[in-house]
This record gives structure tokens, C-alpha cells and sequence, in this order.
């Protein structure tokens, strides 16, 4: 974990999964898990409606590519920590999606036949916690000089405490999204999450 002046930033998680899912409930799964983890769009909308700021589509032909759909989607996103001194931080997790090789495939779940995706998805996660996120230390001709201090003799526990939260936070996000594809983690989850492996079961 490292500061870098009004930010502290989290070391980055990934996620990366080849095989045939449902991109769609997928996606969909992330989003619902996001909003009742409390995180907001960039506005704060809690309905996450803003959450997405790029969505990048190409098709390629077989041939030296291996064809298919490649995807980018781009989310952002904040989330005010409860507790003393929330006034003076914020969290912010950027989640970038990169899927390439995706073609339609069609399979049979439960007798249904139905249509997935076989592709190749990496997901980054980034996050970090700025310190005086309206600025209002920063633009005041005297606190602007009791900052360094304030931040060093008495938020400094509490800094490193949010850290170690946020951490934990995105951890358990990208856990649960392994959990969903089917994939090990090296580190025991205390929250059991029981999704559906391919996100096609009812």
C-alpha cells in the first residue's frame, strides 16, 4: 500500500478467466454486488446508474487474430466510509474489464438451450483513498499549513485503518467474482457467497 500526497493507494487485484459464461449476468452480478457493498457511481447515485464511463466494442475477422468481439468497459466508483473523520476521506474503486476471442455459443442448461459466450475476460481492480476530497483543507490559507500535521499527528492511525478496510473491501469484491467463475483463491473469505458458477441456473 503507498501514499502518494492527498491519496493512498491499494495495490491492484486481477482477475483473469477463459472459458464459456454469461457475460451478461456477469455483468449484472457485479453490478448488484457493487451497490450492496454501498459503493456509488461517480455522482454518488446509489442506483449506480452513472457507474459505467466507457463502453468499447471491435469485431475481428479469423485469420492472425482469433476472431471474435474484443470489450472494454470502464467503472467507477466511490464510497463515503462510516465513521469519525469521514468528512476528510473517500474511497474510490476503478474497475476496468478488458474480454477478447468472444463468440456466441450455444449450450443445453437443465434440458434449456440457451446462448453464452466463450471469450476471455481480465478484470483490474484499483482502489484508493483520497484525503481532504472536497479540498477544503487544501484551499484554506491557514489549514492548507496545519494539514501535514493533522494528517501525521492525528489521522495517521486512522489512515492506516482505512487502508487495511479498503483492502478488505475490494479482497472480498474480487473474491466473489472468482467464486462466481469458478476460480481458487489462495486466501479463506469469512462471507460465504453461494452464486452460480456459470450464471445460467435458475
Amino acid at each position: 500500500m503507498a501514499g502518494h500526497g492527498s491519496e493512498v493507494v491499494i495495490p491492484e487485484f486481477r482477475v483473469k478467466y477463459r472459458d464459456v459464461f454469461s457475460l451478461r449476468n456477469l455483468y449484472i452480478m457485479m453490478h448488484e454486488l457493487l451497490l450492496e457493498e454501498g459503493w456509488a457511481g461517480s455522482d454518488g447515485s446509489r442506483e449506480g446508474d452513472d457507474v459505467e464511463i466507457l463502453y468499447s466494442e471491435n469485431v475481428y475477422q479469423k485469420g492472425i487474430h482469433r476472431g471474435g468481439k474484443e470489450l472494454w468497459f470502464w467503472w467507477r466508483l466511490q464510497k463515503l466510509p462510516e465513521g469519525k473523520y469521514s468528512s476528510y476521506f473517500k474511497n474510490f474503486l476503478d474497475i476496468d474489464a478488458h474480454v477478447v476471442y468472444l463468440q456466441n455459443v450455444e449450450i443445453v442448461n437443465q434440458g434449456k438451450k440457451m446462448t453464452a459466450q466463450n471469450a476471455e475476460i481480465e478484470m483490474f481492480f484499483r482502489a484508493k483513498i483520497k484525503k481532504d476530497y472536497t479540498g477544503a483543507w487544501g484551499k484554506h490559507w491557514m489549514l492548507k499549513y496545519v494539514k501535514p500535521i493533522y494528517e501525521a499527528r492525528i489521522v495517521n492511525q486512522e489512515i492506516d485503518k482505512r487502508e487495511k478496510e479498503l483492502w478488505r473491501d475490494v479482497y472480498r469484491i474480487q473474491a466473489k467474482l472468482k467464486q462466481y467463475l469458478g476460480l481458487r483463491n489462495y486466501v479463506a473469505t469469512t462471507e460465504p457467497f453461494f452464486a452460480k458458477q456459470y450464471g445460467y441456473e435458475e
